[in-house]
């Protein structure tokens, strides 16, 4: 299962992402496993939307909002436990997220971590994130961040 927090996996090609495979699929227990990864980048309005690859271990990629691409690896502890990812962008910045996993079959996953940046990172991850990030009335999904709610889809 994907266990990515900012385990950030993005294809220019999809419409959430900027250089993540052209396919994106929950297959649990599978290398092949993928799951949308978005987060909070800091205070100033900025997100980042990726996706993360594999199962126990992947690879990760995504862009943040001004642009900037950032590819990493995750790794698990196994089902139900914390994991750590870790992404270097192409600006230089590194990114490590410590996460907990909330559901292992569906990669659903919250973390928090930080960049060299000295930015606070808050994750979200899975098959059915944007669910997850959408409140009773709310036209869609949005991003709880320190900045103010940011919409996604």
């Amino acid at each position: 299962m994907i266990r990515l927090i900012l385990p950030v996996t993005i294809c220019i090609t999809l419409p959430w992402g900027a250089n993540a495979d052209t396919t994106c699929e929950n297959i649990p227990y599978s290398a092949e496993n993928c799951v949308r990864t978005v987060a909070c980048v800091g205070d100033q309005g900025l997100y980042f939307d990726g996706q993360a690859r594999g199962w126990n271990e992947g690879a990760v990629t995504g862009q943040i909002s001004d642009g900037v691409t950032c590819e990493g690896t995750w790794t698990s502890d196994g089902p139900m436990g914390a994991g750590i990812a870790e992404m270097t962008c192409e600006d230089g910045t590194d990114i490590r997220v410590l996460y907990h996993t909330q559901d292992n079959e569906t990669g659903a996953l919250i973390g928090r971590g930080t960049d060299t940046r000295g930015r606070n990172i808050q994750v979200w991850s899975g098959t059915n994130v944007l669910a997850f990030l959408t409140k009773d009335g709310a036209v869609g999904p949005a991003l709880p961040c320190t900045s103010g709610p940011i919409p996604m889809s």
